[in-house]
């Protein structure tokens, strides 16, 4: 039934069966069969393996763009995961660090309260608002607003920063190849570590920027609205200021003649009460902001108390007496603490080019206090009432701005504290006649202050009232401001004039100078200053420096164009302003240091070409600083260069010899200040090393200029270039001829007990010529300072001539 099966027999183990060998042969074919399944087996799943590792590698490593059977490399993908790990950490590190806001978080929240305040003043209480006030509202939103740009470009920059960080992110989010090594099981299981490092370090990032980028966005928002507040506030100040300037043309009030009784609301004095005390707030930002100026105001002040203190020391330790100088010490003392003061409440409005009108009356009235103080201990006692009536007349005219609407008993008042200024205008003016020291500025400033004052009635009288109090206050505070920087001055002179005699006693100088010559230069220099500062505090007192200040601004800075060259007004003043003070300080240095003036007598110290260094200096210096001030292109000045070498090859060679001869002997050093030196017919000390030429004063007191091409070229012989030492000679004629050794003895001995010679080199007595009447001796010793020689020739021709007739020998 079933052909093909095999029917097997049951054997027993010991029995003898004959089919035993077919039967082994037929297992091991069923091996062999077994085993080569299994190999192939083995086979297909090796090449199985080897088919999804390339898969896998391919998918793994290729980038965005290349195709899928590109092979990348380990190392690729190593550098690839570097990038996003260094990646990752600098956003990490700066968003851990944060941004620098903190002064943006603590002076914000000030400027906009401050600017809620001008808001109120402008809306609420403009009725008591003068043009002081609109100036000074003026002022502050410029400087808040310079402050918000500042913050506002410091915010964009963090922004920009933030956005390129985000964006870099947003780069490796769409990379093809990390999103393929993320979705690969075999590289998650072989970089497991920094797969999980870098997924933190994402999440840190991303909630990092996400933080930063609010909380800039945030500030950025708040900034922008105090900068467009701050922008409307100007403009309605700017309307207020055009219409309170039309209005304070016309007739405010009636005149004084018709005007009647006190009719002023109880609410527009609540309302002014409730203006001045917001407006103390918002200066005392001004204070707050710019309270690093009062660092430097202090510095100011300790450099000249230390400057002055030190040189009264230095005179005081030499022993010299400055009261018998020809110079008179007014208001300088060797404890100059109240000239100090005086010197910084002076500089201090000028610290700022653009301060609001209260400021500059605050640093008036510190300047006021001060020198009544001042005046009280040094100044005349005539001069001291008057200024006590200054000082009442100035706090008198600042009560009455305080007032906002007056009446009838104000207005009176205040045409009375008028005139009562003209007549004592006019007194004051009779005193000054006879003062030198304040006549030169204060007088002038009187006339004004009487003109001034009779404006300011008159305006009062037809009911232009604001002009008279403008014009009243400017009027007391220029006077007072032109006494206090005529005191400024009068005190800087007697400083360089101290300095200058401290510079002599520390290089052992004992000869006279001539301070008049330096005091003219000095006068003419702080003339220039104090009239400008002058200008600068009484137009702001007028509330004209605002638009003076524009209107200035606006012509030196507008530009100009000629051919290819654009320029400024502003550059060219700039430009020889810089070269005129360069010029005033390298003419006048010397005299700060030590140098005298051109007599011949006593030894000088050599100063070396410090000195002609130093102008040299200054005036490369001041050069340079002029060119960069005058905004020429390089281009531009190496045309002009050019020019000038054509014309230096024409005609100026000897000018261009003399200025290089200059700089070499500067450097070179063949003579020095103090030197004797000899130039052909000439002998004399070296008085000045300049640029072009050099002085020399001869023993009779001229000077000689001389070009130092010349004495670069010449023949130059410098008797003091190692030491001072000079040797000369004295010859006698005596007789009789047989007392010639006890002459020679004589004469020996004359030298030798002589102080001025140098015994080390000792001294000779030769015989010049010789007869049987006479003899001629010779007498060579060395001086040991050529600047006593003609006085030692004078002396030892004495002694000498005294020895030998005191022991009878004959000098024909």
């Amino acid at each position: 039934m079933f052909p093909n099966r095999i029917d097997t027999p049951v054997l027993h183990p010991n029995m003898h069966n004959p089919f035993i060998p077919s039967f082994r042969l037929i297992q091991l074919s069923r091996a062999v069969r077994l085993l080569t399944i299994i190999t192939l087996l083995l086979f297909s799943c090796s090449q199985l393996t080897s088919a999804q590792t390339r898969r896998v590698q391919g998918d793994s490593f290729s980038e965005k763009g290349a195709r899928p059977d590109t092979l990348v490399g380990d190392d690729s993908l190593l550098r690839r995961m570097e990038e996003v790990h260094a990646t990752l950490n600098r956003i990490n590190n700066v968003t851990d660090r944060g941004f620098d806001t903190h002064d943006i978080e603590q002076g914000l929240p000030d400027i906009q309260a401050n600017l809620q305040v001008i808001k109120e003043n402008l809306t609420l209480y403009n009725r008591v608002l003068n043009t002081r006030n609109l100036q000074m509202f003026k002022v502050l939103l410029g400087d808040m607003q310079q402050q918000i740009n500042d913050w506002r470009s410091q915010l964009f920059d963090y922004n920009d920063n933030l956005l390129s960080m985000h964006s870099k992110m947003e780069t490796f989010m769409r990379d093809t190849m990390l999103n393929q090594l993320y979705k690969d099981t075999l590289f998650r299981r072989l970089y497991q570590n920094e797969l999980t490092d870098i997924r933190k370090k994402w999440k840190l990032a991303t909630q990092g920027t996400s933080t930063n980028l609010t909380k800039i966005n945030e500030l950025q928002a708040s900034v922008s609205n105090s900068y467009f507040l701050a922008m409307e506030l100007q403009q309605q100040i700017r309307q207020q200021l055009r219409k309170t300037g039309v209005a304070a043309l016309g007739q405010e009030y009636a005149c004084i003649w018709n005007i009647h009784e006190d009719t002023t609301s109880a609410g527009v004095v609540a309302m002014a009460r409730k203006s001045y005390n917001s407006q103390r707030r918002v200066l005392q930002y001004y204070f707050k902001k710019h309270n690093d100026n009062w660092l430097w105001i202090l510095l100011t002040g300790a450099l000249f108390f230390a400057w002055v203190f030190s040189n009264y020391r230095k005179v005081k330790k030499a022993g010299v007496d400055i009261s018998k100088a020809d110079f008179t010490f007014t208001y300088l003392t060797p404890l100059p603490i109240l000239a100090s003061v005086v010197i910084l409440f002076n500089a201090a409005p000028f610290f700022d080019l653009n301060p609001p009108s209260v400021y500059v009356e605050t640093m008036q009235f510190f300047l006021l206090i001060t020198l009544t103080i001042f005046f009280k201990r040094n100044g005349e006692p005539v001069f001291f009432k008057y200024w006590l009536v200054m000082v009442g007349l100035y706090i008198a005219l600042a009560f009455t701005n305080v007032i906002v609407t007056p009446g009838k008993l104000l207005r009176i008042s205040l045409l009375l504290i008028h005139l009562a200024s003209v007549g004592f205008g006019w007194k004051l003016l009779q005193y000054l006649r006879k003062q030198k020291a304040l006549k030169g500025f204060v007088r002038p400033i009187t006339i004004v202050y009487i003109v001034f004052n009779i404006l300011a009635a008159f305006c009062n009288i037809i009911g232009r009232l604001s002009v008279a109090k403008v014009m009243g206050s400017a009027a007391i505070f220029g006077l007072t401001q032109m006494v206090g920087l005529t005191i400024f001055m009068q005190l800087l002179t007697e400083a360089f004039y101290l300095q200058m005699i401290a510079s002599r006693i520390k290089g052992g100088v004992k000869a006279v100078f001539d301070y008049d010559k330096v005091q003219k230069g000095l006068n003419r220099l702080l003339s220039v200053i104090v009239i400008v500062c002058w200008i600068i505090i009484f137009t702001t007192n007028l509330n004209l420096y605002n638009a003076l200040y524009s209107i200035i601004s606006r012509t030196l800075t507008r530009s100009h164009t000629i051919g290819s060259t654009t320029f400024s007004i502003g550059n060219i003043v700039l430009f020889f302003a810089i070269i005129y003070v360069s010029n005033i300080l390298q003419k006048y240095v010397g005299y700060f240091f030590g140098e005298t003036s051109g007599d011949f007598s006593g030894e000088m110290e050599k100063k070396g070409s410090k000195l002609a260094i130093l102008r040299l200096t200054v005036l490369l210096i001041g050069f340079l600083l002029a060119i960069a001030a005058s905004g020429l292109p390089v281009d531009k000045i190496t045309v002009v260069l050019g020019a000038l070498g054509v014309g230096i090859g024409l005609g100026l060679q000897n000018i261009v010899n003399n200025l290089v001869s200059g700089i070499i002997l500067i450097f070179e050093k063949p003579l020095q200040l103090g030197d004797f030196i000899e130039v052909g017919d000439k002998k004399g000390k070296v008085r000045d090393i300049g640029i072009r030429s050099s002085r020399i004063i001869t023993s009779e007191g001229a000077e000689v200029i001389m070009p130092n091409g010349d004495l670069l070229s010449g023949r130059v012989v410098n008797w003091t270039l190692s030491n001072n030492h000079v040797r000369t000679a004295l010859t006698f004629t005596i007789q009789p001829v047989e007392q010639l050794d006890l002459a020679r003895t004589a004469i020996m001995d004359a030298l030798q007990e002589h102080e001025s010679l140098i015994q080390k080199m000792p001294a000779d007595v030769l015989v010049s010529a010789i007869n049987d009447a006479q003899v001629q001796v010779t007498a060579r010793f060395w001086v040991s300072s050529v600047y006593k020689e003609h006085e030692v020739r004078s002396e030892l021709l004495l002694s000498i001539y005294q020895r030998l007739k005191g022991n009878g020998i004959k000098v024909m």
